[in-house]
């Protein structure tokens, strides 16, 4: 007996930007309901970390790329950090990577997803 596959998603919305943290498996029994969720976030600043998810198929990148595209047509930015190697070098391989940043850490996404303000940027070149 094969136990359905699933992703469980927590979304934490900051003051300026979404968080979510995905774990499980993106795959094609579990992609249609994340996607469904990301298309509903994808209005604002978006930081998808996938550091708990252990596999990607095909429909699992293309949930991915479909919300880069919304968040493309409503005009905010996309960001991904957990991501284990073997995904990130199918995103890559797949030239997602191109439209979608695969970061190291949540601070480097979210400077890759928010516009920074001179006080911003003037603290972290003074090393603060």
């Amino acid at each position: 007996m094969m136990k359905d596959a699933a992703v469980d998603m927590v979304v934490v919305n900051a003051e300026r930007h979404t968080v979510v943290l995905l774990s499980g498996e993106m795959d094609r029994a579990s992609a249609p309901r994340v996607r469904m969720r990301l298309r509903d976030l994808a209005r604002r600043p978006l930081v998808l970390d996938v550091a708990g998810v252990s596999f990607f198929d095909a429909e699992g990148v293309r949930t991915v790329s479909a919300c880069a595209r919304e968040c493309e047509a409503h005009g905010a930015a996309l960001a991904m950090v957990g991501m284990r190697p073997f995904a990130a070098r199918m995103f890559r391989v797949l030239g997602l990577e191109d439209r979608i940043p695969l970061c190291s850490t949540t601070d480097e996404a979210l400077w890759c997803v928010l516009p920074r303000t001179d006080a911003e940027i003037g603290a972290w070149l003074a090393g603060n």
